[in-house]
């Protein structure tokens, strides 16, 4: 007997904000663990306590407002009338951003292509107050999420296919804020990034567009995961690709020990490696499970409308 459990019903825009909150959920627990090694080095190296105590609040503050948040989105993606809080807090952000910008307007400084402050306006701005605004929209509708029946390989995938869809959006948010903030060089200039020197070259660009366009290839494949998940008939294209991926990166692991041996593998080869295989074993299982009709009758409960529309994570 496959075990089955029913989803929180989503809809869409609640699906995708539960991933922008996990993203940002993640971001803030490094940004505090990053923080406090930081702060813990720098109070063995200096006797400036004023800088380091200045320095530490504002981490601290950083990565407390990113975990605020995610905490208030996870509870809007499972619940959309709890978005109030979320929504106010999105546009509380929005609002101390264009402060911030008009400040440096007032110094002389245009500040918009800062790091820090064109991260916050591309996530709070742009991102996370409109996605508030959709589910409050669609709540005040009435509009609900499916409610899908899902078996443990089919959770899995589910929960895979998320890690790929945040991996995807980190890396774009990445390299539009680093393409972003190297505008401001000429060509051939030397910019620090994260305390990096790197040169601005036309190649440096490519390699970030390259970078973007990979990214936005994975989330697509994620999401062909997440439908996989939720409507196993459909988990044959995304049973492909995996296989696909699967065996381009046993090619080259197989390619990087006979040249160099096994120390030649690298952490990030290794874990591709082992991610697309639990990926495809999961699509496997659910390729060759019980029909849906057939786990909603054994369950006791009714199968949802495969012809509605959008997909709910």
């Amino acid at each position: 007997m496959i075990d089955l459990e029913p989803s929180v019903p989503r809809t869409p825009a609640q699906a995708v904000l539960r991933i922008v909150s996990i993203l940002m959920a993640i971001v803030g627990a490094l940004v505090l663990v990053g923080g406090v090694i930081v702060l813990v080095a720098n109070v063995m190296g200096t006797h400036d306590l004023w800088w380091v105590a200045t320095f530490g609040v504002m981490i601290v503050v950083a990565a407390g407002l990113l975990i605020l948040t995610a905490v208030l989105g996870i509870a809007a993606s499972n619940d959309a009338a709890r978005v109030g809080p979320y929504r106010f807090l999105c546009y509380l952000v929005g609002l101390a951003v264009l402060a911030a910008i008009v400040w440096g307007w007032g110094l002389g400084t245009f500040i918009l292509f800062n790091p820090v402050v064109l991260t916050a306006t591309i996530v709070y701005v742009l991102i996370c107050s409109r996605l508030a605004d959709k589910v409050k929209e669609e709540h005040d509708e009435g509009v609900r999420g499916e409610t899908f029946l899902r078996s443990r390989h089919q959770r899995a995938l589910h929960a895979l296919s998320e890690v790929v869809i945040v991996k995807g959006v980190l890396t774009i948010v990445v390299a539009v804020v680093i393409g972003a903030a190297l505008v401001v060089y000429g060509e051939g200039e030397r910019a620090v990034i994260t305390g990096i020197p790197v040169r601005v070259t036309g190649e440096l660009f490519a390699l970030l567009v390259t970078a973007g366009a990979s990214s936005a290839i994975n989330m697509a494949v994620g999401g062909l995961g997440i439908l996989g998940s939720n409507r196993p008939q459909r988990i044959r294209p995304f049973l492909a690709l995996a296989a696909v991926s699967l065996v381009a990166d046993a090619v080259h692991a197989a390619a990087s020990v006979a040249e160099r041996g096994v120390m030649g593998l690298s952490f990030d080869l290794v874990f591709d490696l082992l991610f697309m295989a639990a990926c495809a074993y999961c699509a496997v299982r659910i390729l060759h499970q019980p029909t849906p009709e057939r786990l909603a009758a054994a369950a006791g409960v009714a199968l949802v409308d495969d012809a509605a529309e959008g997909e709910s994570a």
